[in-house]
Order: structure tokens, then C-alpha cells, then sequence
């Protein structure tokens, strides 16, 4: 059994995921529910339990404060929140769980299960300490990655990417330093979070990083030639996209 705790400020939350747990994930113990990061600190201290359901936005202290107080602590975090906004964005870059609200049964099924298959390999706190790097970052741009692997996850500045590739089912990874890395996600899912940090789907199996493009090369798409000295070709229907960020600076 998993011990568990639920840390959210609506008591009705609370009862609701208390619920699907009791129905759907008899492998968890509910031990506790507090409805303030400072209540949900002492109910940590007290339970020790090995998974916590915290709320994004909680009263007098986010969740991110309550973790910023407990870092030390070893636990496995799935977070849940009302809003897809910025805070969600950085919860999925550094590949942890969470749960929209209203959670339905199937989205809490997977993300225990998830937790219980990773369970042990040390990763977590690697990662929850990433994420609060990202969160503190005064100019609200993520700053760093978590990639996750076959044999565990790699941690990446987002400036040092150069290019994705789509690979099937997974996509692969070019650094600025000339590493590899092939993650377990398809390009969709990465097009998706890093748009906003100025990356570019140029075509269909390609997402560019526009910091590392070095010259264009015309034809019908074009090409791009990028910092790694890779030619990555245009598709017509993104070629305007692209003049429209080079040519509007």
C-alpha cells in the first residue's frame, strides 16, 4: 500500500479525489488531508507518507511553497490544478504527473500507476528541484527540461537545444554540444511546450530551436541550415511562418 495525502484548500476537491481513490486505486492509503501548505507541512511531518496529491494554489502559500519548505523530504508529488497556465507548462517540461480538474477516474488511474512504475528509481527529487529552478525564474522562461529516457530521464537548458526530430513514437534530441538524446514522446507533445521559447515546427518531422538557425537557404519550402551545421528542409506551408519571425525583428 501507498501511503497518501490530499494538500487542497476546497474541501469538496478533497472529498471528490478521496472518492476516486477509495474506488479506483485501492493500492493507496489515504492517511490525511490538510487545506493549507502550512497545515499540509505538519500533516508531512506527522504521516510520512510516500505520495502527495498537492493543489497548485493553495490559501496563504502555493503548493511550490509548501515544496520549497519540504525539499528535503522523500516523497513522489502528483499535482492538481483547475488552470492550464504557466505553472502547469513547467509541472509538464519536468515530466511530473498532475491532474486537471474535475479529475476523472481514468486520468487518476494512470498517474498512480505511473507513480508506482517509477517508483524507487531516485529521479524525483532531481526533478521537483528542476521545476522550482523554472518557477523562480524572474523572467517567466523555462530555463531547463526534463527528457525522459529508456533507463531514466536527462536534464537539458532549453537554450542548448538545437533541433527535435520526429522519430515514430519518440523524438530525438540535438544539442548544442553535439549530444544526442532519444526521449519516449512523440515531436507533437514537445512542439506543443516549447512553441512559446521560440521553437518553430518547420515541417512535419522537424521542430527547430530559432536562437540556433544560422542562414536560410531558398526553393520551394527552403532550408534552414542550423548552429550544428544540420539542413533541415522547410514545408511550403510553414515557409511563411518563418520568414514572419526572421523578417518582422
Amino acid at each position: 500500500m501507498i501511503r497518501a495525502i490530499i494538500i487542497d484548500d476546497e474541501k469538496s476537491s478533497c472529498d471528490t479525489l478521496s472518492l476516486l481513490l477509495k474506488n479506483y486505486c485501492t493500492e493507496v492509503e489515504l492517511v490525511g488531508e490538510a487545506y493549507s501548505a502550512e497545515d499540509g507541512a505538519r500533516l508531512l511531518e506527522s504521516q510520512l507518507p510516500a505520495l502527495v496529491f498537492l493543489d497548485v494554489e493553495l490559501p496563504l502559500g502555493s503548493g511550490f511553497d509548501f515544496l520549497e519548505s519540504t525539499r528535503a523530504n522523500d516523497f513522489d508529488v502528483i499535482f492538481t490544478t483547475a488552470h492550464d497556465d504557466y505553472a502547469l507548462r513547467a509541472i509538464k517540461v519536468c515530466a511530473l504527473d498532475y491532474l486537471l480538474k474535475p479529475i476523472s477516474a481514468s486520468d487518476l488511474k494512470t498517474a498512480v500507476a505511473k507513480v508506482i512504475s517509477q517508483s524507487g528509481h531516485g529521479s524525483r527529487k532531481q526533478q521537483l528541484g528542476v521545476f522550482t529552478e523554472n518557477l523562480s525564474n524572474l523572467n517567466r522562461q523555462l530555463s531547463k527540461i526534463v527528457l525522459p529516457t529508456s533507463d531514466g530521464f536527462v536534464v537539458v537548458e532549453v537554450k542548448n537545444i538545437v533541433r527535435c526530430e520526429a522519430d515514430s513514437n519518440y523524438t530525438l534530441f540535438v544539442l548544442a554540444e553535439g549530444k544526442k538524446v532519444l526521449v519516449s514522446k512523440t515531436l507533437k507533445e514537445f512542439d506543443e511546450l516549447l512553441k512559446p521559447f521560440d521553437f518553430l515546427r518547420i515541417h512535419q518531422s522537424h521542430l527547430i530551436n530559432a536562437g540556433h538557425v544560422q542562414r536560410y537557404i531558398k526553393g520551394s519550402g527552403g532550408y534552414v541550415k542550423m548552429s550544428d551545421d544540420s539542413i533541415i528542409e522547410v514545408s511550403r506551408r510553414k515557409k511563411s511562418e518563418l520568414m514572419q519571425r526572421f523578417l518582422s525583428e
